[in-house]
């Protein structure tokens, strides 16, 4: 069974914690489901978001891997894609419901473990990170203005970790009727580490400390509350959310 932890902090500077970690083993072995949001829009508008899309997402795909046992691909993606849509409605309905949380949105990052590959699922700026042999690769790319105009090669990635404008993200859960997700499938090997996280980690913690935590021989939760801690000890600007999953 893979080794998996999570936890979520509200930082050095927040009032409220407004990310959602959730992961499960589903009972196809060694299938498991991870998911982590980033919620935003004031009050408690973002922690309704990240809340209400990750339940809405977890639950839809639950139920639907019970109905339908996926066979292939294009199972799986049609079936994880439905989910985020689901997820991305269920925050739109909040919305309308409570005007006072009109600009309720949320990152969503998922991955969907299987017997030999995994899926990952996403939309905003919450990262997956996976680290094998020594090698550590963002496997997903932000949503964002900053990112943008790095590929265009307006911004270099040095100047977008200080842009003022970092945060301004280019789709998120809840913000616009039709959601375009980003969707991959990657092989996954024995001995990897996967990370899943929110910015308030990897804007805290430098990539070659997390890529040294990931590369170590310690437990999932051991490398989740390690890392919790090193942004902690940086001052943390924002919520701090992990997903540690060690593929055995």
């Amino acid at each position: 069974m893979p080794d998996i932890y999570g936890v979520t902090d509200i930082g050095c500077v927040r009032k409220h914690n407004e990310d959602w970690v959730h992961w499960q083993q589903l009972p196809e072995y060694p299938h498991v489901l991870a998911a982590l949001a980033d919620g935003m829009g004031g009050y408690s508008g973002g922690a309704d978001a990240s809340q209400i899309a990750g339940q809405q997402f977890i639950r839809c795909v639950v139920d639907a891997m019970a109905q339908h046992s996926p066979v292939n691909n294009d199972d799986y993606a049609s079936l994880l894609l439905q989910a985020g849509t689901d997820a991305n409605k269920a925050v739109r309905e909040a919305r309308v419901a409570n005007p006072q949380h009109h600009k309720m949105g949320t990152t969503l990052l998922s991955m969907l473990l299987l017997e030999d590959n995994c899926w990952l699922l996403h939309a905003g700026d919450s990262r997956c990170y996976r680290s094998w042999k020594n090698h550590m690769q963002q496997m997903t790319r932000d949503h964002s203005l900053v990112q943008e105009l790095v590929d265009k090669g307006s911004l270099s990635a040095k100047d977008a970790e200080r842009a003022p404008f970092r945060n301004m993200l280019t789709r998120a859960v809840g913000t616009e009727d039709d959601l375009h997700y980003s969707l991959a499938r990657h092989p996954v090997h024995e001995g990897e580490s996967w990370l899943l996280c929110s910015d308030g980690l990897y804007n805290a913690v430098p990539e070659p400390l997390i890529s040294e935590w990931l590369n170590s021989d310690l437990s999932a939760q051991d490398i989740a509350l390690g890392l919790l801690q090193d942004s902690l000890k940086n001052e943390a600007q924002d919520n701090v959310s992990v997903i540690v999953l060690k593929i055995n």
